[in-house]
């Protein structure tokens, strides 16, 4: 790990302790305002729980009720995290809050066993929800939630009979690459937002539901890039995730096909240092190193050599391409059209 990444981590770091404290004070802040009624709804789930009854209820959980279960009767649950707290939040403040099987739970003791991370997104969001709480769990109990794989976006998928299983595992990683490499070289936040996925598999659910049409287009090009070539730049399913993102930001298909088929061979088609051949040759070497470059950043320098060659570049210095895979470096994926003929060589 190099100063640049040391820096990086430790900015990352950082800005997450900045979040974390943000959303506790306004937790804290909710527990303060909470109102007596929000106590005495506290007080008799609490005297329930207590009566060591195995029972269950409908409980309408007011902002100030759930931050008083998060903060004095949650000794025994996992370790909090404040972006799942934020997720359950946005989803409640959109309206999107539905009634499910999961709600709360409480121990024999009183204690909160399941479902901080719910009453703290209700207390966040500042909204009454309705929730359905279960009493009489023991220890025994809480070590059972949750053993189980936890769903992914592509179960929903399964679910609602959208294809079939592998390809929807498939759709969901494409997605994941692809919005992952755009909000890493978005120009600033603001630009940003529209890949971030936030925790949880809401965002991506939708985002694969909205560009199914898109995800199979670039499914069928990945797959042809690949077929009866013994070895290819990306493997089929990092080229039909380069494909969509190229789809995503408006490039024609029939461009994608054609460069995508050029990237993919290897070969200079261009008589000299093409930036397609370029990109291709540093990415395949370093492919063959033991510690390669992350999937993001190989995007970033190929999207950065598919521009180029869009422009009518002829030839790039290595350099061109490798400072795209850099963090905070400037490369737009939008499709620029086709320019005059120029090199960057010199």
């Amino acid at each position: 790990m190099g100063p640049d990444s040391t820096t990086a981590t430790a900015a990352a770091t950082a800005e997450k302790k900045t979040r974390e404290q943000a959303v506790l004070e306004k937790l804290t802040a909710v527990y303060s305002s909470a109102t007596p009624e929000d106590r005495a709804l506290v007080a008799g789930l609490v005297e329930r729980a207590k009566r060591k009854v195995r029972e269950s209820a409908v409980v309408r959980l007011t902002p100030g009720a759930a931050a008083i279960l998060f903060f004095d009767h949650n000794k025994q649950n996992r370790t909090w995290r404040y972006a799942v707290t934020e997720e359950y939040a946005d989803i409640i403040v959109r309206d999107e809050w539905e009634f499910t099987n999961q709600g709360i739970g409480f121990l024999d003791d009183g204690d909160l066993g399941d479902g901080q991370h719910r009453v703290s997104g209700a207390a966040l969001a500042g909204k009454t929800v309705e929730v359905g709480v279960t009493f009489g769990l023991t220890r025994g109990s809480i070590i059972s939630i949750d053993t189980g794989h936890r769903r992914q976006a592509s179960d929903f998928l399964d679910i609602g009979h959208l294809a079939d299983s592998a390809v929807n595992k498939r759709k969901q990683s494409m997605v994941k690459q692809a919005f992952s490499t755009l909000k890493r070289i978005a120009l600033d936040d603001e630009a940003a937002r529209p890949y971030v996925l936030r925790p949880g598999n809401r965002d991506l659910y939708n985002a694969i539901k909205a560009n199914d049409v898109l995800l199979n287009e670039a499914i069928a090009i990945g797959d042809d890039s690949v077929h009866g070539r013994s070895a290819t730049t990306f493997k089929a399913n990092e080229a039909a995730a380069l494909a969509f993102l190229f789809l995503l930001k408006g490039w024609p298909k029939a461009k994608v096909i054609a460069d995508l088929d050029v990237f993919q061979s290897g070969e200079d088609r261009e008589g000299g240092n093409s930036p397609l051949f370029v990109a291709a040759d540093q990415l395949q070497k370093d492919a063959q190193k033991r510690e390669g470059a992350t999937t993001t950043a190989r995007f970033a320098a190929a999207i950065k050599a598919f521009v180029l060659h869009e422009q009518g570049v002829k030839a790039v210095r290595v350099s061109d391409i490798r400072n795209a895979m850099k963090a905070k470096t400037e490369v737009n994926a939008a499709y620029p059209g086709t320019a005059k003929v120029f090199t960057m060589a010199s």
